[in-house]
């Protein structure tokens, strides 16, 4: 029999001598406790599913400097708290269930409460939450724990302390009381030890790795985890009594389906709990769609957004060497926002595209996206400077009704100082003057965008800035994209008018009346170069208003002149709004808008590209 083994059968002797005694002596009335039989899903592991929509991808929502002491989580019907594995299958093996339907997750140290919210501290008189506890016991197993806990409640509570499970280093513990020093919970550990006699009682200290469960309510500890850098602590939501499901929800009233999963993040003087969502790649679709483009344009344009989804995520992480999550949930990789605004569209949009993406030459495509180009979108080379990405080149875009959008076109003025001013805070500190000329050196193959600019201050310093992706970033608080004109006190620029014509709205008049047009694949018209099937936005057709795209958008452009209010300042006129390089979202829904398909609208933005169904490939 092993040594952990003669522990745990000890301990339950001890505690059935404490029960018995109770009962003889009637000193704190009759010990009732139940074996409670855990309530375990049959199989609860979420990558079951071998559809790349079934994947488990890592959505961070807090990490790096944004991480908090404590953070606070609900679920309108209790939780699951899970073992996950934070890399590979990222495999979820549950451990225990609360009832209590708002729990805050901790770091494992004194905490001082404000309000809400926890802090750390070294005030022991502020703690209301101490880092230390009384440790009764090792590598129990889950009836074992629950059954002992209950044994020893009115034991303990004759103290004034209350137990709680642990899992630590892969095994469950019990733990008692949260005191604010060692000092403290050692003598604590003396009186339990008295109490339960021949069984090994120690302190439990604070470490980096751990993080607590608490009831930010009651300010009690639930559960307390560390299992070091393979798995993490895991909520997920219980279901309703009657099946319906549940979901996790922040403080800002968004609702997250997945697994939220909680570990100690600690980086110079940050020192708090990450949190990363662990949901299916499908759901994260859902989550990211109607955060990224309005869920109410046409289908079309939903579906095409939906593959653009899937390969971008699909097509590597950004952030697993710094922060160990696959995605971040802003601008920078996707905006994603959990399930609060999925629509049935949204539903469907990500349904019937399972397993579509984007390929070149057999691999994933990284999928590329801005708001909008304005017009033309900007090779990844000449974006960011390096790796010429066949597939993401600069395109034209005349379908882009670009002046439909609240950043489609603007202007902003700025005064020689402030733009020097502003380029030190950049980091372009060899700058020491008002700035008096600023030249665009080189547009962008193919594209209207800025490739390299020269800042020249009134003492003949020049600093050169190269790739239209560091233009737009160090210009960021004048322009919307690399895609403007610049001079000092006026600027001329292009304007474009936008026409379209409907193919659902065009007629054609015959020998034997006026029929609707129909569809370009049921129509040939005759041109210079002979009689050919009629292609949207290639095809043109004569009306009495002039020459215009069948089944496309016409733009007119006319040359305006725009004025500073004041002569000494630079002016910068542009158009679209991101970094330009891939499909313009607005560009997907005005071609939807045309009759396109899903398929038909990407490799306009993506140069060669295959749509092909993972689920299909051998």
């Amino acid at each position: 029999m092993s040594n952990n083994q003669n522990k745990r059968d000890k301990l339950r002797r001890i505690v059935a001598l404490i029960m018995v005694t109770f009962l003889l002596l009637s000193v704190f009335g009759s010990v009732i406790f139940y074996l409670i039989t855990p309530v375990f899903a049959a199989d609860n592991t979420l990558s079951a599913d071998l559809d790349a929509d079934g994947k488990l991808i890592r959505i961070g929502l807090m990490y790096g400097s944004n991480v908090t002491v404590g953070f606070e989580t609900d679920a309108p019907y209790g939780f699951i708290i899970n073992k996950v594995y934070r890399t590979g299958d990222l495999t979820n093996e549950p451990l225990w269930e609360l009832d209590l339907t708002k729990v805050s997750c901790t770091v494992d140290a004194n905490l001082s409460k404000s309000v809400m919210t926890y802090s750390k501290t070294t005030d022991t008189s502020a703690t209301v939450i101490g880092g230390y506890h009384v440790e009764i016991g090792t590598e129990l197993s889950r009836e074992d724990t629950e059954l002992l806990i209950d044994a020893m409640g009115e034991t303990l509570s004759s103290l004034g302390i209350y137990a709680f499970p642990a899992y630590i280093d892969s095994g469950y513990r019990i733990r008692a009381g949260h005191f604010p020093s060692e000092t403290i919970a050692g003598e604590y550990a003396v009186k339990v030890s008295e109490l339960l006699g021949d069984i090994d009682v120690t302190v439990a200290k604070p470490t980096d790795t751990a993080v607590s469960l608490v009831d930010p309510l009651t300010d009690t500890v639930l559960f307390e985890y560390d299992c070091g850098d393979v798995t993490a602590l895991g909520l997920t939501p219980q279901d309703s009594p009657d099946g319906e499901r549940a979901y996790l929800v922040t403080p800002a009233k968004k609702q997250y389906d997945g697994t939220f999963m909680f570990r100690r993040y600690i980086s110079g003087k940050i020192d708090g709990v990450s949190l990363t969502d662990v949901i299916p790649l499908s759901e994260y679709i859902k989550g990211v769609i109607p955060y990224e483009v309005n869920s109410s344009w046409h289908f079309e344009a939903l579906k095409a957004f939906a593959i653009i989804v899937r390969s971008f995520t699909l097509a590597g992480t950004r952030h697993e060497k710094t922060y160990q999550v696959d995605l971040c949930n802003s601008t920078h990789c996707q905006v994603y926002g959990g399930i609060s605004k999925i629509t049935e569209s949204v539903e469907r949009a990500v349904n019937e595209t399972a397993g579509m993406v984007m390929t070149y030459n057999n691999e994933i495509v990284y999928a590329y996206y801005s708001a909008v180009t304005g017009g033309s979108t900007v090779s990844s080379y000449d974006a960011w400077g390096y790796q010429h990405i066949p597939y993401l080149v600069a395109v034209e875009t005349p379908w882009e009704n670009y002046n439909n959008h609240s950043y489609g076109t603007w202007t902003a003025e700025v005064s020689p100082t402030e733009l020097c001013t502003y380029l030190q805070s950049k980091g372009y500190a060899s700058l020491n003057g008002a700035i008096s000329s600023v030249t665009v050196d080189k547009l962008s193959e193919g594209s209207s965008y800025v490739r390299d600019i020269t800042f020249t201050d009134i003492y003949g310093t020049k600093v050169s800035i190269k790739a239209s992706a560091n233009v737009y970033t160090a210009l960021s608080k004048y322009v919307k994209s690399a895609n403007f004109v610049v001079g000092k006190g006026q600027v001329k620029a292009e304007r474009a008018q936008f026409h379209t014509v409907s193919l659902d709205s065009l007629k054609v008049n015959t020998s034997d009346g006026t029929y609707d047009f129909g569809t370009p694949e049921t129509v040939t018209v005759i041109s210079a170069s002979g009689v050919h099937d009629a292609i949207p936005n290639e095809s043109s057709v004569l009306t009495a208003n002039g020459t215009y795209l069948l089944g496309g958008t016409t733009s007119v452009s006319e040359t305006v002149t725009f004025y500073a209010e004041d002569d000494d300042n630079f002016i910068f006129v542009g158009k679209g709004w991101g970094h330009g390089v891939g499909a313009s979202q607005i560009g997907l829904r005005d071609l939807a808008g045309l009759g396109y398909t899903a398929e038909d609208i990407l490799p306009k933005y993506y140069t060669g590209v295959e749509i092909v169904n993972l689920r299909e490939l051998e």
